[in-house]
């Protein structure tokens, strides 16, 4: 896992993004532990997942970490059925075990982005930084224009 969380060291060194990579002794695979652990509100954590369309299309949607999917919103937006992948394919597209996901990380940047415009109210935002013990507390403007020209739409609750 180290070498994951070292991709998204280097990514943020390389684009000069205004980051601050936070490791844990603990790990933080869920909002309520990074929130717990770093001693921000689930407002300010981003929780990045992996959803398969119908037409096995996988796209990530970065949610604020007091929101969920709305299902029926999203089916809408894109035109068929999506559900959450499974952690077998978590693992398979991102490289990564649930709960390690950057949105900052390759494997996420290759996909169809959606970002919940809530995150856009906050100053900065703590991501997933790659490993079960690694966290980004990163400025949410460069944390979307990381994300090139993510779709900003309201598919949550």
């Amino acid at each position: 896992m180290k070498e994951l969380s070292e991709e998204v060291v280097k990514y943020v060194r390389e684009n000069e993004l205004r980051a601050q990579v936070l490791e844990f002794k603990d790990t933080v695979e869920s909002v309520y532990k990074a929130s717990k652990l770093t001693n921000e509100p689930s407002e300010r954590v981003v929780k990045t997942m992996l959803v398969k369309t119908k037409n096995d299309e996988y796209l990530s949607l970065i949610i604020r970490g007091d929101r969920r999917i709305d299902n029926s919103k999203l089916n809408t937006y894109l035109g068929c059925e999506a559900k959450l992948a499974t952690a077998d394919e978590i693992l398979k597209v991102l490289k990564v075990p649930p709960g390690a996901v950057s949105p900052l990380s390759r494997s996420v940047l290759k996909l169809r982005r959606i970002v919940d415009p809530k995150i856009l109210e906050e100053e900065y935002v703590i991501c997933g930084g790659g490993s079960l013990n690694t966290l980004v507390k990163i400025v949410t403007e460069d944390l979307v224009k990381s994300l090139n020209n993510p779709e900003i739409v309201d598919v949550f609750k």
